[in-house]
């Protein structure tokens, strides 16, 4: 009898592991599978290849028709129908081509780690180098040295909007230099990135003085209007951003060789660097200014810091910059489970209105176009804090919920580039692998 009893709770204790064992695979399928129609979405529906570049909504589903709806020449010249393009659907693709160059550079070390075939791995190369072309060419269009431009339309190539941001700027700058960094780019493609990063510091020095109030200034040589190219005297959410800015040219010049840029990049970046950190950390005594702060603006923070943190070579501040990374991460969980309620209830596969009629990105429409986008924009502030490892369970299984919903073939949201860029960061973190004591990783 207690044989029987043994063999009875050895049977049961077998049948719970395979079946554990059957569901993590399954839930692994099911994400490798979404995780594919989402990527077929970023590059059948949302890139050009005439422009290498990302656009942030679709009017239209029809294959072959998905960004007609993108600014003329005439348009552009006469910069309708703001200086910045806004909600003509190409306002944010520096954000939007450093999402996926970041995305795929993860997706590279994934896949390598899971012992892809070489040919997977050169594609993706491919695809980054194509990425980089993009965000590139954003740098080269407007003819002003270091200037970032928002988009080009394939429409009118050779032309962009006079103004920017230094959200455009801080995510073209951060992706490019981990694109340099990583095993993806090559000696030919190293230079090319190289020289962005150089051109669009040496912009920084030439014109955020107080003489400009500290604007790095529009294409044309004229200050922003509204203030968001202005990279000092700013919020502390912003005041990292020209910090990260230098030190990662620094970086790159140091380790190229380039002795004289070394030194001028060393010097800009420690000439701010302490005023930066200790007014970032303000933001740990300031709830309410969190509170206010869109999820975009930690995203671009906490980003800006963990670069600061990989290069800053004074430990007490390293360690103020380590502090507020955990508390940013630990600030924005909280609004995990509203975000993806709100993902719950939209219709993902809403097609925009017509920009032109609605006078640009407005109306209802724009929650279910921002929905999917913030999801992905916390699930990465999170996983940003590498100093604390911060993504946890709870944050995987937000983001496996959350990634989960839409369907990718139908979506008009350039939110599939964030919560795609989310998803291959997690993995790279070593969540959503298949395991008995990791169905939830």
């Amino acid at each position: 009898m207690f044989v029987r009893k043994r063999f009875g709770f050895f049977f049961v204790f077998c049948f719970l592991v395979f079946s554990l064992r059957d569901l993590a695979v399954g839930q692994e399928t099911s994400l490798d599978l979404q995780a594919e129609s989402a990527w077929k979405a970023v590059w059948n529906h949302f890139y050009s290849p005439d422009t290498c570049l990302f656009y942030d909504f679709l009017e239209s589903l029809e294959p072959g028709k998905t960004l007609d709806h993108l600014p003329t020449p005439e348009e552009v010249d006469a910069l309708y129908p703001h200086p910045c393009g806004y909600g003509t659907g190409m306002e944010d693709c520096a954000i939007s081509g450093g999402i996926i160059l970041d995305a795929l550079i993860d997706r590279y070390a994934n896949e390598e780690k899971s012992n892809a075939e070489q040919d997977v791995l050169e594609s993706i190369k491919t695809r980054a180098q194509d990425v980089f072309t993009g965000l590139e060419l954003l740098t080269t269009v407007s003819g002003s040295p270091g200037f970032v431009a928002r988009g080009v339309s394939p429409k009118a190539l050779g032309k962009c909007y006079i103004n920017s941001s230094r959200d455009q700027v801080t995510h073209l700058v951060l992706a490019v230099w981990n694109y340099w960094r990583s095993p993806l780019s090559n000696d030919e493609t190293r230079s090319r990135a190289a020289l962005v990063l150089y051109a669009v510091a040496d912009r920084m020095t030439r014109n955020v003085t107080p003489e400009n109030d500290y604007d790095f200034l529009c294409s044309d040589g004229s200050r922003c209007r509204i203030g968001i190219s202005r990279m000092a005297d700013v919020e502390d959410h912003e005041a990292a951003r020209l910090t990260a800015i230098y030190a990662a040219a620094w970086d790159v010049a140091k380790r190229s060789g380039d002795s004289i840029r070394e030194a001028e990049y060393w010097k800009q970046w420690r000439n701010i660097a302490r005023d930066t950190v200790v007014q970032s950390a303000h933001i740990v005594a300031n709830p309410d200014l969190c509170n206010r702060m869109p999820s975009y603006a930690y995203l671009q923070m906490q980003e800006s810091l963990e670069a600061l943190y990989q290069l800053e070579p004074e430990q007490n501040l390293k360690e103020t910059i380590g502090e507020t990374l955990k508390y940013v991460a630990n600030r924005i969980k909280s609004r995990q489970e509203n975000a993806l309620k709100k993902l719950k209830n939209h219709d993902l596969t809403e097609v925009a209105p017509s920009w032109r009629e609605v006078g640009g990105l407005k109306g209802a429409y724009r929650e279910t176009w921002y929905c999917p986008r913030e999801c992905g924009e916390i699930a990465l502030t999170i996983a940003a804090d590498t100093a604390n490892g911060s993504f946890d369970e709870d944050s995987a299984r937000v983001l496996k919920e959350a990634f989960m919903i839409p369907d990718y073939a139908r979506i008009t949201s350039c939110g599939v580039f964030h919560l795609i860029g989310a998803y291959e960061k997690a993995r790279r973190l070593g969540w959503f692998r298949i395991g008995l004591n990791q169905a939830n990783k």
